[in-house]
Protein backbone atom coordinates (compact mmCIF):
# COMPACT_ATOMS: atom_id res chain seq x y z
CA UNK A 1 0.00 0.00 0.00
CA UNK A 2 2.92 2.48 1.07
CA UNK A 3 4.28 1.73 -2.44
CA UNK A 4 0.92 2.88 -4.43
CA UNK A 5 1.34 6.30 -2.27
CA UNK A 6 4.78 6.91 -3.10
CA UNK A 7 4.22 6.18 -6.77
CA UNK A 8 1.40 8.49 -6.67
CA UNK A 9 3.21 11.57 -5.06
CA UNK A 10 6.13 10.83 -7.49
CA UNK A 11 3.90 11.22 -10.32
CA UNK A 12 2.29 14.32 -8.97
CA UNK A 13 5.51 15.90 -8.15
CA UNK A 14 6.42 14.70 -11.73
CA UNK A 15 3.62 16.29 -13.37
CA UNK A 16 3.81 19.67 -11.33
CA UNK A 17 7.53 19.80 -12.01
CA UNK A 18 6.96 19.64 -16.12
CA UNK A 19 3.91 21.65 -15.87
CA UNK A 20 5.90 24.37 -14.49
CA UNK A 21 8.79 23.41 -17.52
CA UNK A 22 5.88 23.47 -20.15
CA UNK A 23 4.93 27.08 -18.94
CA UNK A 24 8.39 28.26 -18.24
CA UNK A 25 9.69 27.05 -22.40
CA UNK A 26 6.45 28.12 -23.46
CA UNK A 27 6.05 24.37 -24.96
CA UNK A 28 2.28 24.68 -24.26
CA UNK A 29 0.72 24.71 -28.04
CA UNK A 30 3.79 22.79 -29.01
CA UNK A 31 1.36 19.55 -29.35
CA UNK A 32 -1.82 21.10 -30.96
CA UNK A 33 -4.58 18.07 -30.83
CA UNK A 34 -4.87 15.81 -28.20
CA UNK A 35 -4.08 13.11 -26.81
CA UNK A 36 -1.38 12.45 -29.87
CA UNK A 37 0.91 15.61 -30.16
CA UNK A 38 -0.02 16.18 -34.13
CA UNK A 39 -2.74 14.99 -36.31
CA UNK A 40 -2.08 11.18 -37.36
CA UNK A 41 1.03 11.45 -34.84
CA UNK A 42 0.89 10.54 -31.70
CA UNK A 43 4.49 11.08 -30.43
CA UNK A 44 6.42 14.28 -31.00
CA UNK A 45 9.30 16.05 -32.99
CA UNK A 46 10.86 18.53 -31.55
CA UNK A 47 11.98 20.08 -27.98
CA UNK A 48 9.31 21.98 -26.90
CA UNK A 49 6.77 18.82 -28.39
CA UNK A 50 9.03 17.05 -26.46
CA UNK A 51 8.11 19.18 -23.71
CA UNK A 52 4.40 19.10 -23.88
CA UNK A 53 4.22 15.69 -24.46
CA UNK A 54 5.70 13.86 -21.59
CA UNK A 55 4.68 16.59 -19.55
CA UNK A 56 1.28 14.31 -20.45
CA UNK A 57 2.49 11.15 -19.98
CA UNK A 58 3.77 11.89 -16.70
CA UNK A 59 0.64 13.47 -15.67
CA UNK A 60 -1.56 10.75 -17.11
CA UNK A 61 0.41 8.25 -14.84
CA UNK A 62 -0.21 10.90 -12.06
CA UNK A 63 -3.98 9.74 -12.78
CA UNK A 64 -3.47 6.26 -12.64
CA UNK A 65 -0.88 6.14 -9.65
CA UNK A 66 -3.52 8.24 -7.50
CA UNK A 67 -6.64 6.13 -8.46
CA UNK A 68 -4.14 3.01 -7.55
CA UNK A 69 -3.61 4.33 -4.47
CA UNK A 70 -7.33 5.20 -3.85
CA UNK A 71 -8.08 1.88 -4.21
CA UNK A 72 -5.16 0.63 -1.82
CA UNK A 73 -6.08 3.12 0.97
CA UNK A 74 -9.78 2.37 0.93
CA UNK A 75 -9.64 0.25 4.48
CA UNK A 76 -7.12 2.80 6.11
CA UNK A 77 -8.72 3.82 9.39
CA UNK A 78 -7.03 7.20 9.72
CA UNK A 79 -10.41 8.69 7.08
CA UNK A 80 -8.21 11.94 5.76
CA UNK A 81 -5.46 9.30 5.08
CA UNK A 82 -7.90 6.80 3.45
CA UNK A 83 -9.63 9.97 1.41
CA UNK A 84 -6.96 12.57 0.26
CA UNK A 85 -5.63 10.66 -2.37
CA UNK A 86 -8.98 10.40 -3.97
CA UNK A 87 -9.53 14.15 -3.22
CA UNK A 88 -6.20 14.20 -4.80
CA UNK A 89 -7.18 12.47 -8.09
CA UNK A 90 -10.48 14.42 -8.21
CA UNK A 91 -8.23 17.94 -8.13
CA UNK A 92 -5.37 15.93 -10.56
CA UNK A 93 -8.49 15.08 -12.81
CA UNK A 94 -9.93 18.87 -12.87
CA UNK A 95 -6.31 19.75 -13.37
CA UNK A 96 -6.60 17.55 -16.64
CA UNK A 97 -9.35 18.75 -17.86
CA UNK A 98 -8.43 22.43 -17.84
CA UNK A 99 -4.81 21.84 -19.29
CA UNK A 100 -6.57 19.64 -22.65
CA UNK A 101 -8.73 22.82 -23.18
CA UNK A 102 -6.22 24.85 -22.99
CA UNK A 103 -4.52 22.74 -26.02
CA UNK A 104 -7.96 22.75 -27.49
CA UNK A 105 -9.69 25.88 -26.63
CA UNK A 106 -9.04 29.14 -25.34
CA UNK A 107 -8.98 28.94 -21.34
CA UNK A 108 -10.35 31.64 -18.89
CA UNK A 109 -8.25 33.14 -16.83
CA UNK A 110 -10.15 31.85 -13.78
CA UNK A 111 -10.06 28.81 -14.86
CA UNK A 112 -6.04 28.83 -15.43
CA UNK A 113 -5.91 29.61 -11.76
CA UNK A 114 -7.96 26.55 -10.84
CA UNK A 115 -5.84 24.85 -13.25
CA UNK A 116 -2.49 25.34 -11.28
CA UNK A 117 -4.10 25.50 -7.86
CA UNK A 118 -5.95 21.87 -7.94
CA UNK A 119 -2.22 20.77 -9.58
CA UNK A 120 -0.91 21.85 -6.58
CA UNK A 121 -3.14 21.15 -4.06
CA UNK A 122 -3.11 17.43 -5.10
CA UNK A 123 0.64 17.54 -4.41
CA UNK A 124 0.10 18.52 -1.05
CA UNK A 125 -2.91 16.13 -0.57
CA UNK A 126 -1.27 13.12 -1.44
CA UNK A 127 1.99 13.88 -0.04
CA UNK A 128 0.08 14.37 3.41
CA UNK A 129 -1.10 11.22 3.17
CA UNK A 130 2.03 9.35 2.04
CA UNK A 131 3.41 10.53 4.97
CA UNK A 132 0.73 9.76 7.05
CA UNK A 133 0.08 6.20 6.24
CA UNK A 134 3.43 5.68 7.31
CA UNK A 135 4.44 7.68 10.59
CA UNK A 136 0.72 8.92 11.79
CA UNK A 137 0.59 11.51 14.71
CA UNK A 138 -0.62 14.91 15.35
CA UNK A 139 0.82 18.47 13.57
CA UNK A 140 2.63 20.37 15.75
CA UNK A 141 3.36 24.13 15.49
CA UNK A 142 6.22 23.73 13.06
CA UNK A 143 3.18 21.54 11.11
CA UNK A 144 1.17 24.90 10.85
CA UNK A 145 3.67 27.17 10.52
CA UNK A 146 4.95 25.41 7.42
CA UNK A 147 0.94 25.13 6.18
CA UNK A 148 0.85 28.76 6.41
CA UNK A 149 3.85 29.11 4.85
CA UNK A 150 2.86 26.20 1.74
CA UNK A 151 -0.56 28.65 1.43
CA UNK A 152 1.15 31.59 0.92
CA UNK A 153 3.43 30.62 -1.60
CA UNK A 154 1.01 28.60 -3.46
CA UNK A 155 -1.05 31.75 -3.40
CA UNK A 156 1.78 34.21 -4.89
CA UNK A 157 2.06 31.78 -7.66
CA UNK A 158 -1.89 32.02 -8.36
CA UNK A 159 -1.42 35.99 -8.38
CA UNK A 160 0.98 35.68 -10.93
CA UNK A 161 -1.00 34.07 -13.35
CA UNK A 162 -3.69 37.27 -12.77
CA UNK A 163 -1.30 39.99 -13.29
CA UNK A 164 0.91 38.19 -16.07
CA UNK A 165 0.55 39.73 -19.30
CA UNK A 166 0.99 37.81 -22.83
CA UNK A 167 3.57 35.51 -22.82
CA UNK A 168 5.21 36.91 -19.41
CA UNK A 169 7.01 34.64 -17.29
CA UNK A 170 5.55 35.76 -14.75
CA UNK A 171 2.84 33.57 -15.75
CA UNK A 172 4.68 30.55 -14.84
CA UNK A 173 5.46 29.63 -11.12
CA UNK A 174 8.35 31.12 -9.70
CA UNK A 175 9.45 33.90 -7.14
CA UNK A 176 8.80 37.81 -7.55
CA UNK A 177 12.03 39.59 -8.73
CA UNK A 178 11.01 42.29 -6.47
CA UNK A 179 10.12 45.10 -9.37
CA UNK A 180 7.39 45.89 -11.60
CA UNK A 181 6.76 44.03 -14.91
CA UNK A 182 5.65 47.07 -17.49
CA UNK A 183 4.25 44.69 -19.69
CA UNK A 184 2.32 43.24 -17.05
CA UNK A 185 -1.08 44.34 -16.28
CA UNK A 186 -2.69 45.50 -12.45
CA UNK A 187 0.30 47.66 -11.00
CA UNK A 188 -1.55 46.79 -7.45
CA UNK A 189 -1.83 43.02 -7.71
CA UNK A 190 1.62 43.11 -8.49
CA UNK A 191 2.74 45.08 -5.54
CA UNK A 192 0.40 42.74 -3.65
CA UNK A 193 1.95 39.73 -5.20
CA UNK A 194 4.98 40.93 -4.17
CA UNK A 195 4.46 41.67 -0.81
CA UNK A 196 2.72 38.33 -0.68
CA UNK A 197 6.22 37.15 -1.81
CA UNK A 198 7.57 39.45 0.82
CA UNK A 199 5.75 37.55 3.14
CA UNK A 200 5.90 34.21 1.66
CA UNK A 201 10.12 34.34 2.38
CA UNK A 202 9.74 35.29 6.09
CA UNK A 203 7.78 32.12 6.62
CA UNK A 204 10.32 30.16 4.72
CA UNK A 205 12.86 31.35 6.65
CA UNK A 206 11.02 30.54 9.96
CA UNK A 207 10.26 27.00 8.48
CA UNK A 208 14.03 26.47 8.03
CA UNK A 209 14.93 27.65 11.38
CA UNK A 210 12.42 25.82 12.88
CA UNK A 211 13.25 22.81 10.77
CA UNK A 212 17.01 22.69 11.50
CA UNK A 213 16.37 22.02 15.22
CA UNK A 214 14.66 19.07 14.36
CA UNK A 215 16.65 16.08 13.75
CA UNK A 216 14.05 14.42 11.81
CA UNK A 217 13.59 17.62 9.83
CA UNK A 218 16.87 18.60 9.50
CA UNK A 219 17.66 17.16 5.78
CA UNK A 220 14.47 19.04 4.18
CA UNK A 221 15.38 22.07 5.93
CA UNK A 222 18.90 22.02 4.55
CA UNK A 223 17.20 20.95 1.03
CA UNK A 224 14.59 24.10 0.97
CA UNK A 225 16.91 26.32 2.08
CA UNK A 226 19.29 25.54 -0.96
CA UNK A 227 15.91 25.51 -3.30
CA UNK A 228 15.14 28.46 -2.15
CA UNK A 229 18.20 30.32 -2.04
CA UNK A 230 19.20 29.15 -5.04
CA UNK A 231 15.69 30.27 -6.75
CA UNK A 232 16.20 33.68 -5.59
CA UNK A 233 19.57 33.89 -7.25
CA UNK A 234 18.26 32.43 -10.24
CA UNK A 235 15.83 35.15 -10.32
CA UNK A 236 17.72 37.58 -10.46
CA UNK A 237 20.33 35.92 -12.97
CA UNK A 238 17.65 35.97 -15.48
CA UNK A 239 15.46 39.35 -14.39
CA UNK A 240 16.09 40.74 -18.02
CA UNK A 241 13.89 37.79 -19.30
CA UNK A 242 10.83 38.58 -16.75
CA UNK A 243 11.38 42.99 -18.73
CA UNK A 244 11.47 41.12 -21.90
CA UNK A 245 14.69 42.68 -22.42
CA UNK A 246 16.43 39.37 -23.21
CA UNK A 247 15.05 36.70 -25.04
CA UNK A 248 14.23 33.64 -22.72
CA UNK A 249 16.51 31.28 -22.16
CA UNK A 250 14.78 27.65 -21.91
CA UNK A 251 17.25 25.94 -19.36
CA UNK A 252 17.04 28.91 -17.03
CA UNK A 253 13.57 29.51 -16.91
CA UNK A 254 12.68 25.89 -16.64
CA UNK A 255 15.08 25.49 -14.00
CA UNK A 256 13.46 28.90 -12.01
CA UNK A 257 9.78 27.51 -12.70
CA UNK A 258 10.54 23.93 -11.47
CA UNK A 259 12.51 25.00 -8.17
CA UNK A 260 9.62 27.16 -7.77
CA UNK A 261 7.45 24.01 -7.89
CA UNK A 262 9.70 21.88 -5.79
CA UNK A 263 9.43 24.50 -2.92
CA UNK A 264 6.08 24.09 -2.69
CA UNK A 265 6.38 20.11 -2.22
CA UNK A 266 9.38 20.76 0.08
CA UNK A 267 7.37 22.62 2.33
CA UNK A 268 4.16 20.18 2.05
CA UNK A 269 6.96 17.48 2.82
CA UNK A 270 8.11 19.54 5.99
CA UNK A 271 4.57 19.85 6.81
CA UNK A 272 3.68 16.58 6.88
CA UNK A 273 6.48 14.86 8.59
CA UNK A 274 6.41 17.76 11.51
CA UNK A 275 4.23 15.16 13.52
CA UNK A 276 4.12 14.64 17.16
CA UNK A 277 3.81 10.80 17.60
CA UNK A 278 0.76 9.20 18.83
CA UNK A 279 0.32 8.74 22.21
CA UNK A 280 -0.03 5.21 24.28
CA UNK A 281 -3.76 5.80 24.88
CA UNK A 282 -4.40 5.86 21.06
CA UNK A 283 -2.32 3.14 20.70
CA UNK A 284 -3.80 0.76 23.21
CA UNK A 285 -7.36 1.90 21.39
CA UNK A 286 -5.89 0.80 18.23
CA UNK A 287 -4.25 -2.64 19.64
CA UNK A 288 -7.60 -3.29 21.25
CA UNK A 289 -9.51 -2.51 17.65
CA UNK A 290 -7.49 -4.83 16.29
CA UNK A 291 -7.81 -7.55 18.82
CA UNK A 292 -11.63 -7.09 18.05
CA UNK A 293 -11.13 -8.09 14.41
CA UNK A 294 -11.43 -4.71 13.14
CA UNK A 295 -9.28 -3.69 10.16
CA UNK A 296 -7.07 -0.75 10.47
CA UNK A 297 -5.15 -1.18 7.18
CA UNK A 298 -6.40 -3.40 4.27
Amino acid sequence: MLRSYRFATAFTLGAVLLGSAVCATESGQACPTWPGCYPGQLTPGELHAGIEFTHRVVAFGSLVTLAWASWQGRRVADRRVRWFPLAALVAALASGAFGMMIVLFSLPLALGVLDVAAAQVALCLITWATVRLRAPGFTTGVGRLAWTATAAVIAMHLLGIVVAGPGSLVRCLGWPVWRMVATDGSPSLQWTRIAVGALSGVLVVAVIAAALLRPRLRSLAGALSAAWITELVLGQVIIAQFTGEQARHLGLAGAYSMLAGLIVWLLALIASRAVEPRDRSSDRVLAHAGARGESTIG
